[in-house]
């Protein structure tokens, strides 16, 4: 890929939770600082039913910038996940274009919060509504991998971020066959992890992108702050430098495969 003009390169933040109003009262400075640092697109990202809304309301009132939502049950709130809940997210795809996602979805043995199985069932009712839409599934897994990737391969989702990915290489190479999508967050700057480090410089071109996870997370130069969509160019950073390759170009990779995996302008 050729150098290109910082000045006309963008980034994109495809997992924010900016619309978590008790975490981001100054939700204006907030968006100012992501404009300033060239974050000029954002995946908002639900958790359960009334989340999901509250991000699809937030990018309404902010209808004049680039952000888009997800809808989803997070593992945490697999309880939340009933057939009634499944069809008003059929009918609020159907009837909103800035939804372009179901999620954030998976599995979570490390907190486990809800009971195997249920969260099992969630995460595959959920899958089998992205396929009915057509839409990507944005995964969370956690202490998870090998129940997480044999449900995904037996519904067939092809559409799959991979969330925050912090898995092993073993993992990351089932998911590269899979041609799933791994989305590094501010983990990937930290000291301890060059195992992730290694993934990233390895990761195919065409499935990269970068997160905050926000206001979690937080990349290694802010670690101890709020995390907050400003801080993806860290995390953007560090993958220009694994990947040998300019900040400019790993914002314009990053930013091309989000906007063909969420199919955003």
């Amino acid at each position: 890929m050729s150098k290109l003009d910082y000045n006309v390169v963008m980034f994109t933040d495809t997992h924010s939770h900016i619309h978590f109003s008790n975490e981001f009262p100054d939700i204006e400075q907030i968006i100012l600082r992501a404009q300033e640092s060239k974050v000029s697109r954002q995946i908002i990202v639900g958790c359960t039913p009334h989340d999901s809304l509250v991000a699809l309301e937030f990018v309404k009132k902010y209808a004049d910038k680039n952000f888009w939502s997800t809808l989803g049950v997070h593992p945490h709130n697999a309880d939340e996940c009933t057939e009634d809940i499944l069809k008003k997210f059929t009918q609020i795809v159907q009837e909103n274009s800035k939804i372009v996602a179901i999620g954030e979805i998976g599995l979570d043995y490390f907190r486990n919060l809800q009971p195997k199985d249920l969260q099992q069932n969630a995460f595959r009712k959920q899958l089998e509504l992205a396929l009915k839409l057509n839409l990507p599934v944005v995964v969370h897994i956690r202490d998870a991998w090998d129940d997480a990737l044999e449900i995904m391969k037996s519904v067939g989702n092809t559409k799959v971020i991979l969330h925050c990915f912090t898995g092993q290489i073993e993992q990351a190479k089932i998911a590269w066959a899979s041609g799933y999508y791994l989305s590094f967050s501010g983990v990937l700057t930290y000291p301890k992890n060059d195992y992730l480090r290694e993934i990233a410089a390895q990761s195919p071109a065409d499935k990269v992108l970068i997160e905050t996870d926000c206001p979690y997370l937080t990349p290694q130069p802010y670690r101890g702050k709020r995390n907050e969509p400003a801080f993806v160019v860290e995390t953007a950073k560090e993958l220009a430098k694994v990947r040998n390759i300019s900040l400019d170009d790993a914002a314009n990779l990053t930013t091309e495969n989000a906007k063909t995996i969420f199919g955003i302008s």
